[in-house]
């Protein structure tokens, strides 16, 4: 009886982490490819319609480690919510140098999308009034390294909005 228990209870474990790699998931998942030195955390707004007045209940913060090299940040959105336009505003550590931006990938059920280095800044356009930007090497920056609010991106019109809705579509 105790070697069928320990069966049942292996085999659910095996079954609820097979689940979390499901690709046929509601979820939307942004991947952020960045290097970012310090501790810090990043907050992501969104909306469910083309708007972008951005409000603090309708966003989150993921904590991040700080790391000299690139580290991947995963954000998985709820299946109840598939954002239209997003917000990233990159940290409160006045400590941070700069953060390096490479590449946000999107992926939703078995489909997905890319945006790397310059490529970005078509989806997205910086908050001029807090962020410095290099493009050509990703680096984003406070514009006043007092300043408790770090670089932030904003959507870019309507581009974001449409490449999500590609995504979401069942085509």
């Amino acid at each position: 009886m105790k070697l069928f228990k320990m069966f049942i209870t292996l085999f659910s474990l095996v079954v609820l982490l097979s689940c979390e790699k499901n690709e046929n998931t509601n979820s939307l998942k942004m991947d952020l490819d960045v290097v970012i030195r310090e501790t810090d955390s990043i907050q992501i707004y969104y909306t469910q319609n083309t708007s972008v007045q951005f409000k603090e209940k309708q966003s989150f913060w993921k904590k991040v480690s700080g790391s000299k090299k690139n580290q991947t940040i995963s954000i998985v959105f709820p299946d109840s919510i598939h954002p239209k336009q997003l917000r990233i505003d990159f940290g409160r550590n006045i400590k941070q140098s700069e953060i390096i931006l490479n590449e946000i990938i999107f992926s939703y059920k078995k489909k997905s999308f890319s945006a790397k280095g310059e490529e970005i800044y078509h989806l997205f356009r910086v908050d001029e009034s807090n962020t410095l930007i290099d493009k050509l090497i990703g680096s984003l920056k406070r514009k006043d390294q007092n300043q408790l609010v770090g670089p932030s991106l904003y959507p870019k019109g309507d581009k974001l909005n449409k490449q999500l809705n590609q995504l979401y579509s069942e085509k």
